[in-house]
């Protein structure tokens, strides 16, 4: 695997898109400070995922979007893509190549793109982790990760390590177990309680569900009773319809055979009207024949007369045509003898012609004999130019080389001045370095104080976290039991709505007139009694529905005619019967209310506990008025005794006392009525449009929970970035300080150095001025040669002038011959052309004459076409004239059928008429019969309906769940025993049954829960031992590996000496520090502090260099890691890079010379625009081949 490029776009100094492509080997990008190039490593380890703000060297991720110059606006977005090579399915990942796109917007908007597909950042975590790539990889490393591998406490080393031993999968897992594994034991105490809770409900709620138990197989006996009793009424009933249903089919049939006859007269006579309009149809197409018969007959008497004259302009054209033909043949005969004269012109003219070319053979000759003493003058002469250019580059050289050695001359007592100045400046930069080192250890001292803060603020916007969360848990809950009653009451009003809708519980009969009177097809209907009343108040809806009775299903319309309308509709189509209340005709009347006023119990008169429009008060008062509403059956009782028995009272819960002093009473069911339903659906979208406002309510509360929680945990989040801040400082202080003690221990080293230096270049300006000398002599001998040579030049251009003369000359002579030759060869081509075209017009004349012969034959073939058309109209004539006299004949026969079928449909209709009146009397007969059949039905109906509003069921559906007794009489006596049994049990709890099975089945699955959750931590706790083995064991595999190849990398980098790795604890590998241990050559450490600054960072590149042998990462990107050594271990440094590029790809941000050079490809980055980057690539190759120079010499 490796880069295979990298495109910017709107990155911090990068507003343009740039693209970087990237080879095996090592890739270098140099540039001045300040000009961007740091950005290029900040990219790669954004794109990774980094989310840390310090080490992307801002103060908010917003800042790597550019943010505009004094010539250029702010970009509102930025996105670097990064494209791998994956051919060797390093990553697990199904291709070749993988591009990962990382972008943010001003608005805070982020997205992340694996092939172009968007994912998550953890999925792109996930990918790289132990790979040694990523963000927290080390295949990405600057100077300040460098210094930390020094720095840092031993405990802190650890990371790149575990990375490099490919552990961190593994801590991952453990990491998730371990969270899973306190999860669960959270989980396994709140279990616990629940079950202790649940424990001492299980026993009270089982004694209830048995008493439930046993109301609910009584209450389910009682409801099979009462359907059977009323199934059995149903059946007797369906027996008695059936019966006069089978007389109503025969008169039925009767009318129908009759009607049947009637329709096949019918069919006969609509056939003869069928012939008669087809002999009528037959006649006019007969007629338009005729008309087209005509028409054709004056056509062809038309097309004769064209022919005709069609032959007389033939004629005439045939006697110009032979004038022509007798003209052409004199013309050929005169073009034939001027061709001979022609052909003589031409055999003169070639003769001469042959006598010109014989003297241009002879110029020619002389002229080739000049052009070659010309050659051989100019072949001395450029001979002696190429000996001159040579001596011209020699001369040139020698001045190159002057002029060179005069440069480094110059360039030597320049850097003699500049050792010279930097001696006297040293002081000065030393004590400014002192100052900087009091500051950092000042910034050191207040570190410790912020971070303590922090902390401290943290744990207490924690606690907050916690009971926020739990306060958001409890709204939730809240909010999700609303919700559900709401969509359980919208549930049960649209089931009431849907049954109101399609007229559910009405007889066939009311349904039908109600559903023809909202259609529009008939006037008048107001509507049924359920639909115009309502109670007052719910109390009374049982009460109401009762004394009503059928009445409900009454239908109240304007007048008698409308009444009549209704009911001959149900007559003529058989629906039924129904009750009609004319609001003209119906007056109620209503009883005194004195009567029973004082009364105990007394509620009212019923047609007072209702309400309608004051239009319907007369059909209000004629069902209710002389009915009462009594509290309960005692108070009805009691009222009725004392009233005589004179009207009908009515319990609140539906038990009647009649006039006269007969009582009904018994179990009503609660469901809605026909009259209740509509109040009901009122009421229950009420309830739920209440309880979804209150969902709305809450639903913002909790909304407004969870934005606090946001805002909490964006705060904590806030703290731990300002934590890392003081933790980053922290570090980069103390690398600084130690940074600045070294260059205070190596100052003396920096002094001795230059003085060694100085001594060096006053050798080298020796050397040079003699170099120079040399130079002067050299160039004065060949200014000499070049005169000599180019006298002998100006000598050879004399002769070479005098030998062109000749051969203008001859040239000259020559042009003349040739031009004598062109004018007879063009004479030649004229008297050519002359014969061509002679010959031409002959055969031009000869090819007329034979059109001309062609365009009379055809003329003739003409006239005889011609001859024939006019005979054969002739025929056609003689043929129209025998079919109009054929058709004039079939039209006089069409009418006389037509007038035979008129006769015959007369006849029928006479017969149709006797059926009619037969039919007529059958059908009076159905109608009687039918309305009998309707009375029984309509009795049906009575039972229906009453099974329907007692346990909404239909007869089918009844059949399906009970079968009618055998014995009504005793199923009438069984259902008084078993109502009596019921009242004995007294008050049931009938939700105690469900109730017990929700708590036995909950503690039964909790205690199912406690197991698994018991079996579940067993299960993470030996995961957690074999994540741990595993760990140890490839951690100490890898440790062992990089601490050999460290003590080989750090003797040869060092040349000599000896360095190790150990562990704080063997004992913990895992969690223990790291020590480093290093003994340079012919020097005693006992403390890394005591190093200098650049051999604390070789020790730390040696390590790293270490880590690459073990693990190595498929591409490094290097951050002037090496800026902290010398010119010798830099370059250094720059050889071992280059024996890694086998198996590693290098990206090196540097300048320093000697990394420069170890580089294949350079990638320069400059800032000619105020805070814009641009980048200029080229490669060491290319640059070698334009220069000239060889592989040797740049080594």
């Amino acid at each position: 695997m490796q880069i295979k490029s990298l495109e910017i776009q709107g990155f911090k100094s990068f507003p343009d898109k740039v693209k970087l492509t990237f080879d095996q080997g090592i890739t270098a990008v140099v540039g001045p400070n300040g000009s961007g190039k740091s950005n290029i490593v900040d990219a790669v380890r954004w794109v990774f995922g980094e989310q840390s703000t310090k080490t992307l060297r801002g103060s908010r991720m917003e800042d790597v979007i550019f943010g505009g110059t004094a010539k250029r606006k702010p970009q509102g977005s930025a996105m670097v893509n990064l494209v791998l090579d994956n051919s060797d399915r390093l990553l697990p990942v199904d291709s070749d190549e993988i591009s990962i796109t990382r972008r943010l917007y001003r608005s805070g908007e982020s997205e992340y793109r694996l092939g172009g597909a968007s994912v998550r950042l953890k999925d792109i975590y996930e990918l790289f982790m132990d790979t040694g790539l990523g963000r927290d990889g080390y295949s990405v490393i600057g100077q300040g990760r460098i210094a930390e591998i020094i720095s840092s406490r031993s405990s802190e080393r650890r990371e790149i390590f575990e990375e490099a031993a490919g552990i961190s999968k593994y801590r991952y897992r453990r990491g998730e177990a371990q969270r899973r594994l306190d999860a669960a034991e959270e989980n396994m105490l709140r279990l616990r309680d629940i079950l202790s809770e649940l424990e001492g409900r299980v026993e009270p709620l089982r004694k209830e569900a048995e008493k439930a138990r046993e109301y609910l197989a009584l209450a389910d006996e009682r409801r099979t009773l009462e359907i059977g009793v009323w199934l059995a009424k149903i059946d007797q009933l369906s027996a008695q319809y059936r019966e006069l249903q089978d007389k109503f089919l025969a008169a039925r049939g009767e009318y129908d055979s009759l009607a049947r006859e009637e329709e096949g007269m019918e069919e006969r006579i609509n056939l003869l009207y069928t012939q008669m309009q087809d002999c009528a149809v037959t006649a006019d197409g007969l007629r338009t024949r005729l008309r087209e018969w005509e028409a054709e007959a004056a056509q062809i008497r038309s097309d004769q007369a064209v022919g005709e004259n069609n032959i007389a302009h033939s004629r005439e054209s045939i006697a110009s045509l032979e004038a022509e033909h007798r003209q052409g043949l004199e013309h050929t005969d005169a073009d034939q003898a001027a061709a001979a004269e022609a052909e003589k012109r031409i055999a003169a003219l070639e003769q001469a012609g042959e006598e010109i070319r014989s003297r241009l053979t002879e110029e020619t000759a002389r002229a080739q004999q000049n052009e070659k003493q010309l050659a051989e003058l100019d072949g001395e002469i450029e001979s002696l130019k190429f000996r001159r250019t040579a001596i011209y580059k020699q001369i040139d050289d020698a001045r190159f080389s002057g002029a060179a050695s005069q440069s480094l001359l110059e360039e030597t007592h320049r850097r003699l001045e500049e050792i010279r100045q930097a001696s006297g400046s040293r002081d000065g930069k030393l004590e400014r370095t002192r100052q900087e080192l009091a500051e950092c250890e000042e910034l050191l001292a207040g570190t410790d104080a912020r971070q303590e803060e922090f902390q401290n603020a943290r744990k207490g916007w924690e606690m907050r976290l916690q009971s926020r969360k739990e306060r958001w848990q409890q709204l939730a809950d809240q909010l999700a039991a609303v919700q559900n009653e709401a969509a359980q009451k919208r549930q049960r009003a649209g089931i009431l709505e849907g049954m109101e809708k399609s007229l559910e519980g009405y007889t066939y009969s009311v349904k039908f007139i109600l559903q023809q009177s909202s259609r529009g097809m008939l006037r008048g209907v107001h509507g049924s009694v359920s639909q115009l009343v309502a109670a007052a108040d719910p109390r009374y809806s049982t009460a109401i529905e009762i004394a009503l009775g059928a009445g409900m299903q009454n239908i109240v319309v304007e007048d008698e005619n409308a009444a009549k309308q209704c009911i001959r509709l149900l007559d003529r189509e058989r629906k039924g019967r129904a009750t009609f209340l004319p609001m003209t005709a119906v007056r109620g009347r209503r009883m005194d209310d004195r009567e029973f006023a004082g009364m105990e119990g007394a509620v009212g008169i019923a047609s007072s506990l209702v309400t309608a429009e004051s239009r319907y008060s007369g059909i209000v008062e004629h069902l209710l008025g002389r009915i009462l509403i009594a509290e309960d059956l005692d108070c009805a009782v009691t009222i009725a005794k004392r009233c005589g028995y004179k009207f009908r009272i009515v319990t609140l819960d539906g038990q009647v006392i009649n006039t006269g002093g007969a009582m009904t009473g018994g179990y009503t069911a609660k469901s809605a009525g026909l009259l209740g339903r509509r109040g009901e659906i009122d009421q229950l979208e009420a309830e739920a449009a209440a309880l979804e406002q209150k969902a709305a309510e809450q639903e913002r509360t909790l909304t407004a929970a969870r934005e606090e929680i946001s805002r909490i945990e964006a705060q904590i989040w806030s703290i731990d970035a300002s934590l890392r801040e003081v933790s980053d400082d922290r570090i980069r202080a103390e690398g600084e300080k130690k940074r600045l003690e070294q260059i205070l221990a190596s100052a003396g080293e920096s002094a001795a150095k230059e003085k060694a230096e100085e001594a060096a270049l006053a050798a080298r300006v020796e050397q040079l001025t003699g170099e120079n000398r040399s130079a002067e002599t050299v160039l004065s001998g060949l200014t000499g040669e070049l005169d000599q040579v180019s006298a002998k030049i100006e000598a050879l251009q004399g002769e070479r002038r005098k030998a062109d003369e000749a051969g203008r000359d001859q040239e000259r002579r020559k042009a003349a011959l040739d031009l004598q030759r062109l004018e007879q060869e063009k004479d030649l081509a004229a008297a050519k052309a002359e014969q061509e075209r002679l010959t031409a017009r002959q055969e031009d004349s000869r090819n007329r004459l034979a059109e001309i012969r062609e365009r009379i034959a055809e003329l003739e073939r003409s006239i005889q076409t011609d001859r024939s058309a006019i005979e054969a109209g002739s025929m056609r004539l003689e043929q129209l004239a025998e079919q109009t006299v054929t058709a004039n004949e079939r039209i006089r026969q069409s009418e006389e059928t037509r007038r035979d079928c008129e006769q015959k449909v007369s006849s029928l209709r006479s017969q149709s008429r006797e059926l009619s009146a037969r039919k007529e009397t059958h059908a009076r007969e159905a109608a009687r019969l039918d309305e009998r059949l309707q009375a029984a039905g309509s009795e049906r109906d009575q039972v229906v309906a009453k099974l329907w509003e007692s346990y909404e069921l239909t007869p089918t559906m009844a059949v399906q769940q009970v079968s009618a007794p055998e014995d009504p009489a005793e199923a009438e006596r069984r259902l008084t025993a078993v109502r009596s049994r019921i009242r004995g049990l007294g008050s049931v709890n009938v939700g105690a049954v469900e109730e017990y099975e929700e708590v036995s089945q909950r503690y039964s699955f909790l205690s199912a829960q406690l197991d698994d959750v018991e079996k579940s931590k067993r299960e993470l706790g030996r995961l957690i031992e074999e994540l741990t083995s595993q760990m140890r064991q490839l951690f100490l595999e890898s440790f062992g590996e990089i601490n050999r190849h460290f003590g080989q990398i750090f003797t040869e980098l060092f040349g000599g000496g000896r360095a190790e790795l150990l562990l704080e604890d063997p004992a913990d590998p895992l969690g223990c520090g790291i020590e480093i241990k290093v003994q340079p050559p012919g020097k005693v450490i006992k403390n890394l502090a005591a190093l200098s600054g650049g051999e604390q960072a070789f020790v730390a590149i040696a390590i790293y260099f270490a880590i690459l042998k073990v693990n190595p990462a498929p591409f490094v990107i290097l951050d002037e890691i090496e800026a902290a050594l010398d010119d010798v271990n830099v370059a250094k440094y720059a050889r071992y890079l280059r024996s890694m590029t086998g198996h590693t790809q290098f990206i090196a941000i540097t300048h320093r010379r000697g990394t420069m050079e170890e580089a294949d490809v350079l990638y320069g980055v400059t800032m000619q625009e105020e805070g814009v980057s641009k980048l200029i690539e080229l490669r060491v190759g290319e640059l070698e081949e334009k220069l000239g120079i060889g592989a040797g010499q740049n080594a």
